[in-house]
């Protein structure tokens, strides 16, 4: 996930967006590309088309978003289908009337080398095509309220005062982690702007790691601690990153974990 975020998505310059798989709609692709953020959805030929589109699932997500972001937000759903009858099938099926481009070729794919698994083939962008973050709201309604609490946060940051941050250290190494045992990382952030700085929500990308931290303004000049508490569930390897969305230029700071669990 750390790895994607930031990230630039590039799409192919001759990509084509039709409805119910049949009629282009060259305009309706354009606004959709224009959109201040969008959702893109990647979805190859391998496995159970049914299983992997939840068009259904979608269509909700879809309507919900329309009522709350009306434009702001667009899907951008690529598909490479293995069976184009068989989806057109499904479109029917499950009253999925929202445009969908259709990558044959796999160019998408060919241009951004996206993750093997499908959980990690959808991503939450910005205007400028950067990755905001990753994972598919359709397979998990925590995300869906994570990426819909960030479109409200970062409209709010736009008529709040920006102010700026330094982090004495955003990666953060725990010796000696253990599973089923807590451990804690502090991070320290310096209100190094003019404006107070107002922190909106402090998230993290799993479970396993628990943030504390204050909810007051930080004054110009002033400190705050943000503590996080991390309780690993299996051996290997540890990388969290805590994101922290802010009065900031980007709207965001994102602060890292590692570590490696022993047993």
């Amino acid at each position: 996930v750390s790895e994607w975020t930031g990230k630039e998505i590039h799409f192919p310059d001759d990509f084509q967006c039709h409805l119910s798989l049949k009629d282009t709609l060259p305009d309706v692709c354009l606004s959709l590309m224009n959109a201040e953020y969008k959702i893109l959805l990647y979805v190859d030929s391998t496995g159970c088309s049914n299983c992997r589109l939840k068009l259904a699932s979608w269509r909700h997500l879809i309507e919900e978003a329309d009522s709350l972001f009306k434009d702001k937000l667009s899907f951008l759903f690529f598909f490479q289908p293995k069976n184009k009858k068989e989806m057109t099938y499904l479109f029917i099926r499950d009253n999925f009337n929202y445009p969908a481009f259709i990558d044959e070729n796999n160019k998408i794919n060919q241009l951004n080398h996206f993750p093997e698994r499908m959980e990690y083939q959808c991503f939450f962008l910005d205007k400028d095509n950067k990755v905001l973050m990753i994972g598919n709201p359709a397979l998990n309604f925590r995300i869906w309220k994570l990426y819909k609490q960030t479109i409200s946060e970062r409209a709010q940051a736009d008529v709040m005062p920006v102010t700026k941050v330094s982090i004495e250290h955003a990666k953060f190494e725990i010796k000696d982690l253990q599973t089923g045992k807590t451990s804690e990382a502090a991070f320290t952030l310096q209100n190094t702007g003019t404006q107070p700085l107002v922190i909106q929500m402090v998230d993290a990308s799993c479970g396993c790691t628990v943030p504390v931290w204050e909810k007051q303004p930080v004054a110009a000049g002033k400190s705050t601690e943000i503590k996080v508490q991390i309780t690993p569930e299996e051996k290997g390897y540890f990388n969290k990153t805590i994101t922290v969305h802010c009065n900031v230029e980007k709207g965001r700071i994102s602060l890292n974990i590692t570590g490696v669990v022993d047993d």
